[in-house]
């Protein structure tokens, strides 16, 4: 959301994830995390890597949390990534739960371990503790009637409610991660077992389906085995493939930088899965897949919708603000979307409404990045604000919503 740093010490990390625990129930996230392990142990490779293993928050984090207690190993000496947000995760739900009323703190401790939606109350946690940050009183808004915003943030300056939307631009595209990840489980390990490695590039007429999915891995599989191994080759009614395969030589490679290098060099639109087999402490053989589609996906069509149905639940009464976290979206594409960008334009043509004369902006950001000095670790999250000109509420137009860039 902003430049804001909830900094944390390495040794405060295992006490704010025991705090987040007791304020969830540790029972609860024993029996959370169980199930998420159970998914994992039943799913292919490619399914875990590419669909499971971050589909929630925390259940990575609380795993290795729990393997380090089983071991008998410090928290705070052993801390990951995944541990390092999660204690800071923690200290922003410990510190806005607190101004919670009880009704709405049992919404959260519930749904911050739904899997479907822990996301989106995160979400909510994460921009209610930068205005807290900013010193606003937080007030919730009660599930006791009709449409609502999610609260109201009191400041000398400035009462205004906030709406917050997490975007899955995921949903509007014509390829679901999840179903892309069934294609990838279905159709590299087939070719991996066939003993070739090299590049499989498809490209879909339509959106990707069960259906569709199935009818490309059983054709792409007949011209491998009809040693058709490099070329273009149309599929009736689906699409095309480039495949470019080699008999695997069982030559190593590292992983790490093959992995960087085909994320870097992939279309900008395609989807890309990377499977290798095991050599030592290395790999061997690499099998990189693409897919896309021909036609246009409608991200920006499901981000009007979804700030739309903001605007409705917004008390015209008061300023509102819109605040959007966009997934599948990093931090220096965010950048390149301020200026001239599809984004900007329909967010303004949106603004210019009359029904949106009471919001007085529109935020979007993107997952945080991690930052290190010496023992604190430090979560940036950057912000895009969109103000509207035409807010009916003088006040606002100039509210420093977002903290100033960073020097």
């Amino acid at each position: 959301m902003a430049d804001e740093i909830p900094q944390i010490h390495q040794s405060e990390a295992r006490s704010l994830i025991k705090r987040l625990m007791s304020f969830l129930g540790e029972y609860n996230v024993q029996k959370a995390v169980e199930r998420y392990e159970r998914s994992m142990l039943k799913s292919g490779p490619l399914i875990r890597e590419y669909y499971l293993k971050d589909r929630h928050p925390w259940f990575r984090a609380f795993t290795q949390y729990y393997d380090l207690i089983r071991k008998g190993k410090s928290i705070n000496r052993n801390l990951t990534p995944e541990l390092q947000k999660l204690a800071i995760d923690g200290k922003k739900v410990i510190t806005v739960q607190e101004q919670m009323p009880r009704s709405v703190k049992k919404k959260f401790k519930r749904d911050l371990l739904d899997i479907d939606s822990a996301r989106n109350y995160l979400f909510e946690i994460e921009i209610a503790f930068h205005f807290f940050q900013k010193g606003g009183n937080i007030q919730w808004y009660e599930d006791v009637s009709g449409m609502h915003p999610e609260f109201l943030v009191k400041t000398p300056g400035l009462d205004f409610n906030v709406e917050c939307k997490r975007i899955s631009v995921d949903i509007a595209r014509r390829i679901h991660r999840k179903d892309f990840a069934k294609l990838a489980q279905n159709l590299l390990p087939d070719i991996q077992k066939r003993g070739y490695s090299g590049s499989v590039d498809i490209v879909l007429e339509e959106r990707l389906t069960n259906k569709s999915s199935r009818g490309m891995c059983v054709n792409i599989l007949e011209l491998i085995d009809e040693d058709s191994l490099r070329g273009h080759y149309k599929i009736q009614n689906l699409g095309s493939v480039d495949l470019d395969l080699k008999c695997a030589a069982g030559s190593e490679i590292d992983i790490t930088e093959r992995c960087k290098a085909f994320y870097k060099s992939r279309p900008e639109k395609a989807h890309g899965a990377f499977l290798a087999n095991a050599k030592g402490n290395k790999g061997a053989d690499p099998i990189e897949l693409t897919v896309m589609c021909e036609k246009a996906d409608t991200v920006l069509d499901g981000i009007r919708d979804k700030i739309s149905n903001a605007e409705e639940q917004l008390d015209e009464s008061k300023p509102g603000f819109i605040v959007c976290f966009l997934e599948d979206i990093r931090d220096f594409d965010l950048h390149e979307l301020s200026e001239g960008s599809g984004l900007q334009i329909m967010t303004c043509n949106v603004l210019a409404k009359k029904t949106f004369a009471h919001v007085a902006g529109i935020s979007y950001s993107v997952e945080s990045i991690v930052a290190k000095e010496g023992n604190c670790e430090e979560f940036i999250n950057r912000g895009l604000l969109f103000r509207n000109p035409n807010c009916k509420f003088e006040e606002a137009k100039a509210f420093e919503f977002l903290l100033p860039p960073r020097g």
